[in-house]
């Protein structure tokens, strides 16, 4: 699930500083945010997904899932 509180920051990339431009994303009828320089992608699922992931507890979660996955 994502949440509200989770943002992106719209003018530079993370990854090499680069410009962010808007992007539509079709699958999922959603806007996300792509870098002209590197191609680095972001939307609001990738970076719920990194919050989780800041936490063990998120971690632990998210590996679980992964390994049900690949089980199925």
């Amino acid at each position: 699930m994502v949440t509200q509180s989770t943002y992106i920051v719209r003018d530079r990339c993370h990854r090499c500083g680069g410009f962010m431009v808007p992007e539509e994303i079709r699958e999922v009828n959603q806007m996300g945010w792509r870098c002209v320089m590197c191609g680095e992608h972001i939307d609001q699922l990738i970076l719920e997904h990194r919050r989780k992931m800041a936490t063990p507890e998120g971690a632990r979660q998210l590996s679980e899932k992964r390994e049900k996955a690949r089980l199925n």
